[in-house]
Formats: structure tokens, sequence, C-alpha cells
């Protein structure tokens, strides 16, 4: 809590009467980065029409600045930390943790591709390995070779096939 009011200008009274406890501050710390996380890392590739190449781009930290890679995921560490000590932090953590699984989810389908929640799954976990290493190492190339994992990825998944006209007649 001392960390959390350093530099605030807010007291130690104040805090608690909103935070009784450094565990509801760390739920409130989540939730909002949980809704702002999907926005600071995919945003910046948002306007490639493309969704595939959106992905891809999405890795290159080299053309997309300003995000910052090199910190780790919140929603993973905070779930990590908390593991068997407060359910609801691992909860909330997990959740973050999974919006670019999500945003990966909707590009996925966007491009057609046929099975695309499996292969937002594993994008996901190229996108955490490369938080990870990232975090640990405190430099980018891991990111480098997440977009070549993740290209490897996109080129070998199989597109969807196109519904012929009988199976078209059925579902009406």
């Amino acid at each position: 809590m001392e960390a959390a009011l350093a530099g605030s200008g807010i007291s130690k009274r104040t805090l608690y009467k909103y935070f009784p406890s450094k565990e509801d501050l760390i739920e409130a710390v989540l939730r909002l980065y949980s809704e702002s996380i999907t926005h600071h890392l995919f945003d910046p590739v948002s306007g490639i029409s493309d969704p595939a190449a959106q992905i891809i781009q999405f890795f290159d930290v080299e053309k997309v600045t300003g995000r910052a890679f090199t910190r780790g995921c919140l929603g993973m560490k905070a779930a990590q930390e908390y593991v068997g000590k407060h359910d609801r932090i691992v909860e909330l953590g997990r959740h973050a943790s999974l919006r670019g699984e999500v945003k990966f989810l909707e590009l996925c389908k966007r491009a057609g591709f046929a099975e695309p929640e499996r292969l937002a799954r594993q994008l996901n976990l190229i996108l955490q390995g490369a938080l990870v290493l990232a975090h640990t190492s405190g430099d980018l190339s891991p990111f480098l070779l997440a977009k070549d994992a993740a290209s490897a990825l996109l080129e070998k998944a199989e597109l969807a096939k196109p519904a012929t006209a009988k199976s078209k007649r059925r579902t009406r």
C-alpha cells in the first residue's frame, strides 16, 4: 500500500476508504488492466485490413512502437503470485491474460481459418511466451522469434471450406 501511495498525493486513510486491503487494490488494477490491454496491444496494428497480416504485424515490435512488452503480462503475473492464496485475483489475472486470445480469435475468424479457436490459443501461447522472455531478458528479441512462429503457424493453418449449396439449404 505504501508503494501505491508514493507520489500519489492521496492519504493512507483515503486509499483505505476505497481499497480496504492490498488485494482489493490489486483487483481494481486488474479490472482496469483487462479493459485496456487489448486496445493498448492491438490498436497500433488496427489499420491493417488483412486480419492475418494484422496478426503478424502485431508481433513486429520493431515496426510498432510504444508498447511496453518488456514488462510482461500483469494479469499472468498476478495469477501466478496469488494461486492458492486469493481466487478472485487469480480469476481476474487469468481473464486479463486471455484478452489477447479473444482478439486473436476475432482476427482468425475474420481471416477465415478452419479452426479459429485452436489457432487463437496457439497464438496466445506464443504471445505469453514472448512476454515472459522479453520481461526476463529486458529486450524485445523474443518477439522476433514469436513473429516467425506466428507466421509459420498461419502459413500452415487451413482455411475454412466454403459451404456448399446443399449444406446452405440444410441450414435454412
